[in-house]
């Protein structure tokens, strides 16, 4: 499992709510946020690296979405 800090950022960009989550790659942690985003746009992070901005509206991560990371 890897650590991922995820951010709530609010209508401005800036981060509000920082969460941490245990997840075995970057899929299951985008699949996390994109459930989580309800109104807001997050960040997911691993460590320095952002893995991507989760926006409300995105469609769901399927395994297939796991090679373009």
């Amino acid at each position: 499992m890897k650590h991922y800090r995820v951010y709530t950022l609010d209508p401005a960009g800036r981060i509000c709510l920082a969460q941490s989550v245990q997840c075995q790659d970057d899929l299951e942690a985008l699949d996390w946020a994109e459930k989580a985003a309800g109104r807001d746009d997050l960040e997911v992070w691993d460590g320095s690296r952002l893995v991507a901005r989760v926006k409300p509206e995105n469609a769901p991560l399927t395994a297939a979405d796991h090679s373009s990371l």
